[in-house]
């Protein structure tokens, strides 16, 4: 009896020892209880994003002004629609203009210009 409690506990044990081995390990070492892969567990999720300079150079050369030209530019990354973009704003000369630009693609999705 005392043998096959023994062997009960040693089969147990190995059990959770060899599933701990192979569940992802989180930046602190502790077994990671969700559902990753053991190269992203415990690290913030990598966006690939073009950049704010990138979105306002893209958003200038839409609508052909020169950056030395502009007065109040703005650029904030934003979800619109499950889309993360970049909201460029800014003013030239008596127009108001207003961009949606791809976060990660760079397109232009949306383009406004309105007198000021």
């Amino acid at each position: 009896m005392r043998t096959s409690l023994l062997f009960a506990a040693l089969v147990a044990s190995s059990t959770i020892v060899a599933d701990n081995a192979v569940m992802p390990r989180s930046n602190d070492g502790t077994a990671c209880k969700s559902r990753c892969s053991a190269r992203s567990c415990g690290k913030p999720e990598a966006k690939k994003y073009i950049g704010k300079e990138a979105a306002i150079a893209a958003a200038l050369a839409h609508a052909g002004i020169e950056r030395n030209a502009v007065r109040d530019l703005k650029c904030e990354l934003d979800r619109e629609n499950g889309i993360m973009v970049y909201e460029v704003e800014f003013e030239s000369g008596v127009y108001d203009y207003e961009y949606d630009i791809d976060a990660a693609t760079g397109k232009i999705l949306q383009s406004k210009k309105e007198l000021d």
